[in-house]
């Protein structure tokens, strides 16, 4: 009877509790992604203007992934219930970031064109 009871204990589900947030990235690494991308496109539109396209994909990728994450049923709802909501703020830093770099290269870029080095 023990063997019965212990091989019917197999089939019988059980919910599944895990955290989600070990999953994600901490809000310092959110951060390091904006300026490890950030940073060498406010350099690159330093030199060349054009590469403002550059950034503007960049921005555009860092706030759908941001988006896509936290609007998920699943994902979002555990994350924000974990984190709260500066983790929500952090998500977005990173496409802040980067188009505050890409601003600050096109700003830079022009005045070093109008000062005429």
């Amino acid at each position: 009877m023990n063997k019965r009871l212990t091989f019917a204990a197999l089939f019988v589900s059980f919910n599944a509790v895990a955290e989600v947030s070990d999953k994600m990235a901490t809000i310092p690494e959110l951060w390091l992604q904006g300026f490890i991308f950030g940073i060498p496109v406010y350099f690159l539109t330093v030199w060349r203007k054009g590469f403002l396209g550059l950034g503007i994909l960049f921005t555009v990728f860092f706030a759908y992934v941001a988006y896509a994450t936290l609007s998920d049923p699943y994902i979002g709802v555990g994350i924000i219930k974990e984190q709260g909501r500066p983790y929500i703020i952090a998500s977005y830093s990173s496409a802040v970031i980067i188009a505050l770099c890409s601003a600050l290269g096109l700003i830079k870029n022009k005045a070093k064109f109008k000062s005429g080095t």
